[in-house]
């Protein structure tokens, strides 16, 4: 009975979006398997092209004409049917295709690594001992699907409670016979979680997938954790990653910017995990200082069960001025780098100036493109805060080139601070040039949001300064994201610490004196959830290269997409539709505007060779 295997393709293309028949030779049948990479010949020349086995099935009667494997290329299967069924569910999520997931899902191919990894995969287990419990841990003996808030001042502990917990409960499933998938922001996060896992001694168990490794080594930790239990952990792509018996999946900081992929089909951490928790039956944790509103959501959906660590909450002052320094956070600030003591500032923007208005009418200047405000970089080039574009200098409205910054950069910011205190150390930390760890003493760390540097024993004091502006920013996640922010900063201050918002006033004001970000998200929440916003529902995007085809989608979508389950939302960015809808709408409405939009690219005759004429982005966070 002939044996057919049905390939895949590593493509974004999507007439490449499907699984192509060959026909398996007898003398390759015996070592073809699921997830080997094979040569095939493809297209009207039948060049080889390299694909994926994705199914093998026997036919009494396959098609006619069908072409012939060529060869097997790789000695190990580099992709899994978890992983195959995970990229199907993405990409139908998100209207992409599972051709530009299978190169997420597995790293380039190192032929002596295969040779190398066969010596190796007839290990013996690797036996650990048992950690102690955790509050997480102990939670998931009964609970699958936590959302887990973790101690928040824990600045002078090596490894955060947050660490401590998910090392602990990753161990204790290790021992139960299952893998578990760690999902971290960043390296200063995954860092953390490393120092958690030698301190439970759990660092030979422990399978670490990143893109910034050499190859050969990612290589080798992909092959080891489609063969062997083990804790996989690593950055957004980790998600993808195999886990052979798959048991436990714990996120940290799934409101983190850095989870979401800024390429097509622009998943984000969060979502890719949820689906992958439901299809292998695997527990799952979000976990993070401040929940993020989706957190929220699947709390109140009884979809997670909240989990949150009581702690005590260090001195909180409040000030309702808008200054950064007053005399009083300015004498904190004076007296624990005398008494030797390490303070952090949060400068909610990079560079010299936050933003320009003009000296003529005082008005704020912005983007020609996208509306949002133009700041001075460090480099002291004028930049829009949305798009990143780099800009020229123009007049204004009233025909004056002149501007005055409206508040200091951190650069800026940072060179005052050198000034006032002479004697200190003062550095500065920000997303260009970022610092990690470093060693305490009469230090003044300046650092924008997400690049604060943890030090030895933590913060003496830790100053929100632009804690008014931040929240005051026009965006609809302002708020969430600036709660995120703070409390991630928050977290590297000791327990003798005093915690400093400036200008912040009413409600928001009494929350942080307390710490109460859990509260405060979930205020933030209700309030869209009475407007009907997102994450209530999901906002798509879809960008046109060009004005005639985005003419062509408008009137196709208002023909075909019924208005009672989509609205069309005004936005600024020039060549974009948006549509809000809801979860339930989802798959259906992808699935459309996928179809539409491959309709539409295939008769256009405005693009030009090779280029991409739209961009969907399913749940588009960006636009409002």
């Amino acid at each position: 009975m002939p044996l057919i295997a049905k390939i895949r393709f590593a493509s974004p293309l999507p007439q490449l979006d499907k699984e192509f028949d060959y026909l398996i030779p007898v003398t390759l049948a015996l070592n073809i398997e699921f997830g080997r990479l094979v040569e095939v010949p493809f297209g009207s020349g039948a060049k080889p092209k390299v694909g994926v086995v994705c199914d093998l099935v026997d036919e009494k009667l396959p098609r006619e004409n069908l072409l012939t494997v060529l060869r097997i290329v790789s000695t190990q299967s580099v992709f899994t049917i978890e992983q195959l069924s995970l990229c199907k569910a993405v990409a139908a999520r998100q209207a992409g295709t599972v051709g530009e997931l299978l190169t997420v899902s597995s790293p380039k191919r190192y032929q002596r690594i295969e040779s190398k990894f066969e010596a190796l995969a007839s290990a013996e287990p690797i036996e650990v001992e048992m950690p102690l419990g955790s509050a997480l841990a102990e939670a998931l003996q009964s609970k699958s699907r936590l959302f887990f808030q973790p101690l928040l001042i824990d600045g002078e502990s090596e490894s955060p409670d947050w660490a401590m917990n998910f090392a602990t409960a990753c161990g204790i499933e290790y021992k139960s016979g299952r893998s578990s998938l760690v999902v971290l922001p960043d390296f200063a996060e995954l860092g953390r979680f490393e120092r958690a896992l030698e301190s439970l001694n759990l660092m030979p168990i422990s399978i670490r997938h990143t893109s910034s490794d050499a190859g050969s080594e990612r290589y080798m930790n992909h092959l080891r954790s489609t063969s062997r239990i083990g804790i996989n952990y690593g950055l957004r792509s980790a998600a993808f990653s195999p886990a052979k018996n798959l048991g436990l999946i714990l996120l940290w900081d799934d409101g983190d910017e850095s989870h979401i992929e800024q390429s097509s089909p622009y998943w984000t951490s969060r979502e890719v995990l949820l689906q992958r928790a439901e299809l292998e039956k695997a527990k799952l944790v979000l976990a993070s200082h401040s929940p993020s509103s989706e957190a929220i959501r699947l709390v109140e959906f009884n979809h997670l069960e909240a989990l949150i660590t009581e702690s005590t909450a260090p001195t909180v002052v409040v000030t309702e001025l808008t200054d950064r320094l007053d005399s009083q956070t300015f004498a904190l600030i004076s007296n624990s780098l005398k008494s030797g003591k390490p303070v952090l500032v949060q400068i909610a923007n990079a560079g010299w100036a936050s933003s320009l208005v003009c000296i003529g009418c005082k008005q704020v200047r912005v983007c020609p493109d996208c509306q949002s405000s133009i700041w001075i970089d460090p480099s002291g080039k004028w930049r829009c805060r949305s798009c990143k574009a780099q800009l020229d200098p123009s007049a204004c409205s009233c025909g004056k080139f002149g501007t005055r910054p409206t508040r200091q950069g951190a650069s800026a910011f940072t060179k005052q601070m050198e000034r006032s205190f002479p004697l200190a150390t003062v550095v500065h930390s920000n997303g260009e040039n970022r610092l990690v760890n470093i060693k305490s003493g009469s230090l003044l760390v300046v650092a924008t949001p997400g690049a604060e540097p943890a030090v030895e024993g933590g913060y003496e004091c830790v100053v929100i300064a632009d804690a008014i502006s931040m929240v005051a920013s026009p965006r609809l996640r302002a708020l969430e994201q600036s709660l995120g922010k703070w409390a991630n900063a928050i977290s590297l201050a000791n327990k003798s610490a005093t915690i400093v918002f400036v200008g912040l006033k009413d409600v928001l004001a009494e929350d942080m004196k307390n710490l109460y970000f859990y509260k405060a998200v979930s205020d933030d929440y209700k309030d869209r959830e009475d407007l009907g916003l997102p994450p209530i529902t999901r906002i798509a995007s879809i960008t046109s290269s060009n004005q005639n085809d985005h003419q062509r989608l408008l009137e196709v979508i208002k023909r075909e997409i019924t208005s009672e389950k989509v609205r069309e939302l005004g936005v600024v960015q020039v060549n974009t539709l948006v549509l809000d809808y809801g979860y339930s709408f989802g798959l259906e409405l992808a699935e459309a505007l996928k179809v539409i939009t491959q309709k539409l690219s295939a008769t256009s005759k405005s693009k030009k060779p090779g280029e991409r004429v739209y961009r969907i982005n399913m749940d588009d966070g960006k636009v409002i």
